[in-house]
């Protein structure tokens, strides 16, 4: 990281970029849909592994439905990289399915999954999302389908 002359990090780009995706994050973990519209773009696009892109409409019904299912959802950025326009980050996702989430019933049970994406930032907002979760460990959690065979 560069530094300024007494020492203290840059204002860069990439810092600021990194400072709008950990916000992002904080205002996916307090459920609050409006605050994150405020730092997507117009022409937001959200791409997620196995689903069509979204624009912002569609985001906010994969998100609302997301919340519903998990409503104590936390997002936890572990790792974060940027590069230009660019933002790299991984998250740990924890919640406890306590609405109905792909169809599955209310479980009670306490989840925890991984999460990776990359975002590009224009004039401060999130403009494209292209995310991918660990689903298959999610739905092993949840029991919809079958963990893997551990041989001893």
């Amino acid at each position: 990281m560069e530094t300024n002359y007494v020492g203290g990090p840059k204002n860069t780009e990439e810092e600021r970029n990194k400072a709008m995706i950990h916000q992002y994050f904080e205002h996916h973990s307090k459920k609050d849909l409006q605050k994150i519209e405020k730092l997507v773009t117009p022409k937001h696009r959200f791409y997620f592994s196995g689903m069509p892109p979204m624009d912002w409409n569609g985001h906010k019904q994969f998100l609302s439905a997301l919340f519903n299912a998990f409503p104590d959802i936390h997002f936890a950025i572990e790792d974060i990289l940027a590069e230009g326009d660019k933002v790299a980050f991984r998250l740990a996702v924890t919640g406890t399915h306590s609405g109905v989430f792909q169809g599955i019933p209310p479980t009670g049970k306490k989840v925890s999954f991984g999460g990776t994406g990359i975002g590009t930032i224009v004039d401060g907002k999130l403009e494209e999302n292209r995310a991918q979760a660990d689903i298959m460990g999610l739905m092993q959690q949840l029991g919809a389908i079958p963990a893997p065979y551990n041989a001893p």
